[in-house]
């Protein structure tokens, strides 16, 4: 996977780098990791009874308001995915979800939802499909980064 994403990287010519780092589990968890980063939220959910999947991208530090995502999904009752169709779906474990799930093929059916808040940040990162490194890029990039992937996305308020 870390080549996958290099390549892509490269061939959009964004700027990037690569911080390997202790395991990490949690948001919490990133508190302990130097460079004074700010961590990222990457939930998957997906519509009771096995329906549509949605990729939340959003601060760490943010809580899910779950009216504004019911409002802006017509009120669909949404729940976690579990473990296996993290696996499935994004070929990540909890804690290693991230953007880059999307270069999985299980994912072609995943819509993702970014926070705008998230790009007011100069810089975002993002899990390499494993929870031992953040991959770091402007913010700015972050659009081209999930065209580029196919990904089907829409950016909106979430908090």
């Amino acid at each position: 996977m870390k080549q996958q994403i290099i390549q892509l990287l490269d061939n959009l010519q964004v700027k990037y780098r690569w911080l390997n780092h202790p395991a990490v589990y949690t948001v919490a968890d990133l508190n302990n990791l130097p460079d004074n980063i700010k961590p990222i939220k990457n939930l998957l959910v997906q519509e009771e009874g096995g329906g549509q999947k949605f990729l939340m991208v959003m601060a760490g530090d943010k809580r899910l308001d779950q009216k504004v995502i019911k409002q802006y999904l017509k009120n669909k009752r949404l729940r976690f995915a579990s473990d296996d169709s993290l696996m499935e779906t994004l070929g990540a474990t909890s804690g290693s979800v991230s953007i880059f799930s999307f270069l999985n093929e299980g994912s072609k059916d995943v819509r993702v939802i970014v926070d705008q808040e998230i790009l007011k940040d100069d810089e975002v990162g993002f899990h390499p499909n494993e929870n031992t490194a953040t991959v770091f890029f402007a913010s700015k990039n972050l659009e081209s980064i999930l065209q580029k992937m196919g990904c089907d996305y829409t950016i909106i308020k979430l908090y």
